[in-house]
């Protein structure tokens, strides 16, 4: 099993600076910064052990996915961070997105997989 989190966040705070500063968070978005707009949070929401030599797994296919809110267009965003991941080789499998009432955010979620090399 390979930890691909951490790759994919270092690869988005290098490449969103300009956008969104230092939120780039795992897992979850710390309380004091859920209304600083606009903010990005990466989990894994699968790792499959793939591709097998002498019973040994040795690729995972691993699906991650991307929240972003913003108060802004979330084009600009969107583009940006399909841009990082397609870099790093994942495929986008699907986008859902949400209109926040309460706080007037708009939230994309952004799916994507890839199989990675262990």
């Amino acid at each position: 099993m390979i930890d691909i989190e951490v790759p994919v966040i270092t690869a988005l705070e290098n490449n969103l600076a300009d956008i969104v500063g230092k939120k780039v968070f795992r897992w979850f978005v710390p309380q004091e910064n859920a209304g600083d707009y606009p903010y990005v949070r990466v989990a894994e929401l699968d790792n499959t052990d793939e591709d097998y030599s002498d019973n040994k797994a040795i690729a995972s296919d691993v699906a991650i996915q991307v929240d972003m809110w913003t108060k802004g267009d979330p084009g600009i965003l969107q583009n940006r961070i399909d841009q990082v991941m397609k870099s790093l080789q994942f495929k986008r499998i699907g986008v859902a997105s949400f209109y926040e009432e309460n706080t007037g955010a708009m939230r994309k979620a952004l799916r994507y997989i890839s199989k990675v090399k262990l």
